[in-house]
């Protein structure tokens, strides 16, 4: 069973009509188009056409006939609070500063291994990805090693490494 037609009127579509006239281009005159073909039109269809669902049609027709333009405009989002304090990633930037775990022993930091830490030292569960971000927030990379050809022999590279550096320059010469 169709839903009746009281929500969109003639001098609903009017009101949207002069809304859209005094907008321009943006998502809010989108929406007003929208609403403003539904009094001429079947919700279905022009929701099919504006690429929405019908029931997102009927909740901004509603939101207009009771609010007006206002109720159209995007709400603003908040960002999620952060898992941990101040005091925390402070002290977790210390230990990327100074290349030490919470129990002061060397580390290389990986991404991997300061989300094992935060785990571990303050219980709190973070993904890979929202630590790469607030490091890079923070003006922060972590090291990595130097990339290596897959074509590189490993045992030459090491027996060159283990040789004098005297040998090294008198091997090229003739």
């Amino acid at each position: 069973m169709a839903r009746p037609k009281i929500v969109f009127t003639e001098a609903l579509a009017e009101r949207a009509q002069a809304d859209l006239d005094a907008l321009g281009r943006d998502r809010v005159a989108f929406k007003l188009r929208a609403i403003a073909s539904a009094a001429k039109h079947p919700v279905s269809k022009v929701a099919e056409i504006m690429g929405v669902a019908a029931e997102t049609m009927w909740r901004w027709g509603v939101a207009y006939a009771e609010h007006g333009a206002a109720a159209l405009h995007p709400k603003p989002k908040r960002p999620k609070p952060s898992k941990l304090t101040e005091e925390q990633k402070g002290q977790a930037l210390k230990w990327l500063d100074e290349s030490r775990t919470p129990g002061g022993k060397h580390a290389h930091w990986t991404l991997e291994k300061l989300r094992q830490a935060f785990m571990d030292e303050f219980g709190v569960a973070l993904t890979v990805n929202a630590i790469w971000a607030w490091l890079r927030k923070e003006g922060k990379k972590l090291k990595v090693p130097r990339p290596k050809h897959y074509k590189a022999d490993g045992a030459a590279q090491e027996a060159f490494k283990k040789k004098p550096r005297s040998w090294r320059k008198t091997a090229r010469m003739p």
